[in-house]
């Protein structure tokens, strides 16, 4: 995608590799893209891996919600993974890790 956001399916997981910068305009084309993959492949876990981004904003928080929702309606889960200090804290502070888990931690934690 031109945002730099690209998707990836390995078995039921579908893997969104987030673009440098999470905004609004970035977070539609995510929601979009995340949709057009799911209807090609059912998946049951929504990871989004944060290694190349650097910025999040609300945007971003309320796409990451708007998945968690939408992935909870057909049993599925959501997880984040490779959080920079920075992404990671804005994510503490939305209370986001209350709802989802961190993919590199979950056999750690086992399942909810």
């Amino acid at each position: 995608m031109e945002n730099g956001t690209n998707y990836k399916v390995r078995g039921t997981v579908l893997y969104a590799f987030m673009p440098k910068e999470v905004d609004h305009h970035s977070s539609l084309e995510m929601k979009d893209g995340i949709t057009k993959a799911r209807v090609c492949r059912p998946v049951t876990s929504l990871v989004f891996d944060f290694a190349k981004t650097d910025f999040m904003d609300s945007a971003g928080i309320g796409m990451l919600l708007g998945r968690y929702k939408e992935m909870s309606a057909i049993g599925g889960e959501v997880f984040v993974r490779n959080t920079s200090p920075r992404v990671k804290r804005i994510l503490e502070m939305s209370g986001i890790y209350r709802i989802i888990r961190d993919w590199d931690k979950k056999d750690e934690e086992g399942s909810r």
